[in-house]
């Protein structure tokens, strides 16, 4: 019997829109009200995501920051795998190195190594360029532009920011210059193997602790919560999330809109997207 219900949010619970239709939400809210446990296992950090599921009114443990770290829906971290301190400086000089602007996600949350008007200038030049690229339906309001330049911590170098005593969760940069990325993910897995770099978008590059999977953490998540992997179903659609839908003896469900590759080890298939594929699959099991 399922008794945990573990799901991605981008391209799995969210349409081409980034939004959870009434039904998906309907579906997720009854199998909480039937007991079920559901758990969002996320690339996406943890207040990003709530912003989604809030106007929603649905609660639930988070995975986010694809591993990084455990919320459970009080907002209370219970696991975390950050980047070693004496690891940040050497990658931040290959970053450097390849002229690559940086966004730091850390425990104070997404923190910038300059002005705003820097990261105002990447943002419209090398961010929203390389999502349109990867998505010709992207769009960003001012309102949200505005939110995002005014929720970012500023700092004149990266001392005053651990001086704070933060921990790292990820770094992440965006380009359309897919070969300097690639470059800056070569050089960081050759000259700092301690750290994993992600290799799911030529247009963008995230570097977190090499135990920062989704699937370590939800074998965290089952053990701290004294549940069995045999009775959990999980539902996802692309790379990121292969750690946890190849993870033994669980029910894996690839949504229709997945990569080759991630289709090839799930047990099975829903629909896309597109056509609410998590919610046939809810509404399956209720």
């Amino acid at each position: 019997m399922i008794q945990l219900i573990v799901s991605d949010l981008d391209g799995t619970l969210l349409n081409e829109k980034k939004q959870i239709t009434p039904r998906t939400a309907d579906a997720i809210r009854q199998i909480q009200q039937r007991g079920i446990r559901f758990l969002l296992n996320t690339e996406r950090e943890y207040f990003d995501a709530k912003m989604i599921l809030d106007p929603l009114g649905i609660q639930c443990d988070m995975i986010c920051s694809g591993g990084a770290y455990i919320v459970d829906q009080d907002g209370q971290t219970c696991h975390a795998s950050y980047i070693s301190h004496d690891k940040i400086e050497p990658m931040l000089r290959l970053f450097g190195k390849y002229c690559a602007f940086y966004e730091i996600y850390s425990t104070k949350g997404r923190c910038i190594l300059g002005i705003p008007e820097a990261y105002e200038t990447y943002l419209t030049s090398e961010v929203f360029p390389s999502m349109l690229e990867e998505d010709k339906n992207f769009s960003m309001t001012q309102e949200i532009f505005d939110q995002i330049l005014a929720g970012t911590k500023y700092y004149d170098n990266i001392h005053l920011l651990l001086d704070e005593n933060p921990e790292i969760v990820k770094i992440t940069s965006r380009s359309n210059d897919t070969w300097k990325l690639e470059q800056l993910r070569n050089e960081i897995q050759q000259m700092i193997p301690e750290l994993a770099v992600s290799e799911d978008s030529p247009y963008s590059i995230e570097v977190t602790a090499i135990e920062a999977q989704k699937g370590i953490a939800l074998l965290e998540y089952v053990k701290r919560e004294k549940l069995s992997l045999r009775d959990t179903l999980v539902i996802g659609d692309s790379l990121n999330d292969y750690s946890m839908l190849a993870l033994p003896y669980i029910r894996s469900i690839a949504m229709g809109n997945s990569s080759w590759k991630i289709k090839e080890i799930c047990e099975f298939q829903t629909r896309t997207n597109e056509e609410d594929g998590a919610a046939f699959i809810f509404e399956s099991l209720l």
